[in-house]
């Protein structure tokens, strides 16, 4: 019987990378979502930029035959739409000798909803992807910059900076990522008397977004008539007039603006020499812009209501009551101490629309528009904080005890020196 030898198994052959002496090298890997986040920043750029270009590119096919143009096409046109995109990032446009500086808020409202839009899309969860996202708009605005060929035009960069920061914290509301031990440390320590009047004046800003939106329709359809009579003065087509209402479609923040400075008191302007005030109207010559056929006539009754200047107070006041319903139990200087948070919140970004909504839109008188920003924060911000320190100081309960203890002491003092009449 003869017996088979089987082959003894050899084991695989591993290479092992510390047998000789080596360690394998760590893979590089970029934070986390930051493709995202450059995604993000990309699409807002580009999506905003392409709101602009395309209705300027429209307007130039449909009167490219006309001899004003002269030899220019639609790669100038493109210029044009960016040159309007970067003026509501902060630009300075230089046209035909004259400098444009009024911010168009509208353009600046659409980016900031494109870029949270984008931000809340891309579903970003860390600190790193978001400023990924911000560098990414402010690179590609520098691209549009360059592109454009504008004098001023680099100023566009902080104004994207700051659609890019501000577009991304909406764009985060509700799911911020978490901070680092430091600054949540920081946080814990805030007040809860400024966090509460931060609230509040979030509040009385949305009130008074409100308040100006409903004067500026009201002001629109009043003056309609007026608004068609200016529109038909242009002679424009189909396509003209969808991109002519458009751009005042881009106009209305702006116009809520000066809205909300005529409604506090210090009004605004339409030209140099010119005042549009509750006190009373001072107009001029106006660019032929359909639109601005709404604004008030001298000789009439809004020029004679200098008492709108309540409603800023009624704004005050309604945040007041809020501010009472929402900390009953807090002490009356804690509450007042909310109450200056919220109206210098209020101050603070109502002189820094009202800085943005004014600036210059051609050559000579026509370089002043809008309002004057300290005077507009001011009224603002003593009217609600007015509204809102009465409202919150007579709805104390230690007022009432104030006012209980008071009636006690007059009772009693009247009752000593009153002489007795009783037999």
């Amino acid at each position: 019987m003869s017996t088979t030898t089987r082959p003894p198994t050899i084991p695989p052959r591993v290479i092992e990378h510390e047998a000789y002496g080596g360690r394998s090298r760590p893979a590089f890997r970029m934070p986390e979502h930051s493709v995202r986040g450059l995604l993000a920043g990309a699409e807002a750029a580009g999506f905003g930029w392409l709101v602009l270009v395309i209705p300027a590119v429209a307007a130039y096919v449909a009167t490219a035959a006309s001899p004003a143009l002269g030899e220019a096409g639609w790669l100038e046109a493109a210029r044009i739409g960016t040159a309007a995109w970067l003026l509501g990032h902060g630009a300075l446009v230089q046209v035909a000798g004259f400098q444009l500086s009024l911010v168009p808020l509208g353009v600046t409202a659409l980016a900031v909803f494109l870029m949270s839009a984008a931000v809340r899309r891309a579903q970003l969860t860390g600190w790193t992807a978001l400023m990924v996202a911000a560098g990414t708009y402010v690179a590609g605005t520098g691209l549009l910059v360059a592109f454009a060929g504008v004098d001023g035009g680099a100023r566009a960069l902080g104004g994207a900076l700051a659609v890019a920061v501000v577009g991304s914290l909406l764009g985060q509301r509700g799911r911020y990522p978490r901070l680092p031990a430091g600054p949540a440390r920081a946080l814990d320590h805030i007040p809860d008397a400024f966090v509460l009047g931060l609230r509040a004046g979030v509040r009385i800003l949305v009130a008074l977004v409100l308040v100006a939106l409903v004067a500026v329709v009201a002001a629109v359809v009043i003056s309609f008539e007026a608004i068609l009579e200016l529109h038909a003065g242009l002679h424009t087509d189909g396509v003209s007039t969808v991109v002519a209402v458009f751009a005042q479609l881009l106009l209305l923040p702006t116009l809520m603006m000066w809205a909300l400075a005529y409604l506090a008191g210090p009004g605004f302007a339409v030209g140099e020499g010119t005042a549009f005030t509750p006190s009373g109207i001072d107009a001029g010559p106006l660019p032929v812009v359909p639109v601005l056929g709404a604004l008030p006539e001298p000789g009439s009754l809004l020029g004679e209501l200098g008492i709108v200047v309540v409603l800023g107070v009624l704004v005050g006041a309604a945040a007041g009551w809020w501010l009472h319903r929402a900390a009953p139990t807090a002490g009356l200087l804690g509450s007042l101490a909310a109450v200056v948070v919220a109206a210098t919140l209020t101050a603070a970004v109502v002189g820094a629309a009202v800085v943005a909504g004014s600036g210059g839109i051609g050559p000579g008188r026509m370089a002043v528009v809008g309002a004057e920003a300290l005077p507009v924060a001011v009224a603002v911000g003593w009217q609600t904080l007015l509204g809102a320190g009465a409202v919150v100081t007579l709805s104390h309960p230690a007022t009432a005890r104030a006012v209980g203890w008071i009636r006690t002491t007059v009772r009693s003092w009247w009752g000593e020196v009153r002489p007795d009449e009783r037999p």
